[in-house]
């Protein structure tokens, strides 16, 4: 197994596992790709939660910001080439003990072959 191969695996089965860091949340991929279908799908992450940023250049507006990381795959999270930002969900909870809502993926932060970093915004926090 090469490196590369190696640290997608670790990703998985290490940092995303539900035993350990990650969650269970719901990917609520925008419903056509091109003319192809996509369903919702359960993924594992691991969910930073409440960060409050500014959502306007006057700083008079914020909200809670959240940093997602999760499988850049399709089959066990989400793969980069598939996002579509401002369109793209995630459903987990605000916080422990919350009920999960809805959050719109805003941004790409980071990728590499194994993980991606998402930012989202609590469309009902």
């Amino acid at each position: 197994m090469t490196l590369r191969a190696q640290i997608a695996t670790d990703a998985n089965t290490v940092f995303l596992s539900t035993d350990e860091f990650a969650e269970s949340i719901t990917y609520h991929p925008y419903k056509f790709q091109g003319d192809t279908l996509r369903a919702d799908r359960t993924i594992k992450a691991v969910v930073v939660r409440e960060q409050i940023a500014p959502l306007s250049a006057d700083a008079n507006t914020a909200a809670p910001v959240y940093r997602v990381a999760v499988a850049n795959d399709t089959t066990y999270g989400i793969n980069s080439d598939e996002i579509d930002l401002g369109k793209d969900a995630l459903t987990f909870p605000p916080r422990d003990n919350k009920t999960a809502v809805r959050h719109t993926i805003t941004d790409l932060l980071t990728q590499d072959h194994g993980m991606l970093v998402l930012e989202c915004v609590g469309d009902g926090d």
